[in-house]
């Protein structure tokens, strides 16, 4: 059965499962396969709508696929992973309510005030653990950047050198990714995220969960530079990141260059033996080296409020 004609949700509309409630309010996002909207529950708590739309695709295809998702999504629940709230069919889509984070990663480290060093185990700490859960449940992410950590809070509630579980969380888990099950040629990946091995697989190793581990640290080196890092297939191929990491000239940097390493054997083994590397580092400001502005690409913005 295919059906490819829907109607858009209006901000006041309702969408209900069972006894729950939802009211919409905001539109987010638009894609090729459906919305993402800000909506409210029975409680009035902020959550987020994502609603999947076959369009084109075959109906039962899509709801084969969507509640493989919200089986998957629910099984591998942690407080270091975006919450999977309900998710039901409705008015001919399938939604998804997650637990609402209105602030992202990315937002803050461009911001001219952050400070990396100050802040990098606060960060380090729950990517690493949420990590280590997925790669235990038998996922791996594939898309760690920081546009993709969000934060419950504002960061300017919290001291970086206290332990606020739950406070920074991962989001965008796509459950077609098992472990030793990754669809190369049909799974998306940013351009600057491509690991060394998805370019020259006979010559760094094979697609597993180290390639979480060579994200991740890329995630932290933007952390520690207050940039996002963008890095093209040459820079990837030729260890451009494992220099940047070691240009730090600190103990941070020796562990990021390590998890960095262009041939997957010789990076960090899983996400808990790359924490226990930088949780006993020491880092300041002042041992951060300049990198010549031509190197990287950078994005610049104001701290969100």
């Amino acid at each position: 059965m295919s059906r490819t004609v829907f109607r858009e949700y209006s901000p006041g509309e309702k969408a209900r499962h069972g006894d729950r409630t939802y009211v919409v309010e905001e539109r987010i996002s638009r894609g090729k396969l459906g919305c993402v909207f800000s909506c409210r529950d029975d409680w009035g708590s902020p959550r987020i709508l994502q609603i999947v739309r076959p369009f084109s695709r075959d109906y039962e295809n899509v709801r084969e696929g969507w509640a493989r998702q919200v089986t998957e999504l629910q099984r591998v629940q942690h407080p270091g992973l975006v919450h999977l709230l309900d998710g039901f069919e409705h008015d001919i889509g399938f939604h998804l309510v997650h637990e609402r984070c209105d602030y992202r990663l990315d937002r803050y480290v461009v911001s001219p005030v952050w400070d990396g060093s100050r802040w990098f185990k606060a960060v380090a700490r729950p990517v690493l653990c949420a990590l280590e859960h997925l790669h235990r449940s038998g996922y791996i992410h594939w898309n760690l950047h920081p546009r993709n950590v969000l934060c419950t809070i504002h960061l300017d509630q919290a001291h970086p050198d206290s332990i606020f579980s739950g406070a920074i969380k991962l989001s965008d888990l796509a459950v077609n990714t098992l472990l030793g099950k990754v669809d190369v040629l049909n799974t998306k990946i940013t351009r600057s995220l491509v690991p060394p091995e998805y370019l020259s697989p006979s010559e760094c190793g094979p697609l597993d969960r180290r390639t979480d581990i060579y994200q991740a640290a890329l995630l932290l080196l933007c952390v520690l530079y207050g940039r996002v890092l963008h890095y093209s297939f040459e820079e990837i191929s030729t260890g451009l990141p494992v220099k940047h990491a070691e240009q730090l000239q600190s103990s941070y940097g020796q562990a990021l260059a390590r998890a960095l390493q262009p041939r997957v054997e010789d990076r960090f083994p899983s996400a808990l033996e790359l924490w226990r590397a930088v949780s006993g580092c020491h880092s300041s400001a002042a041992e951060l080296t300049d990198i010549a502005e031509p190197t990287f690409r950078e994005e610049k913005s104001a701290c969100p409020t």
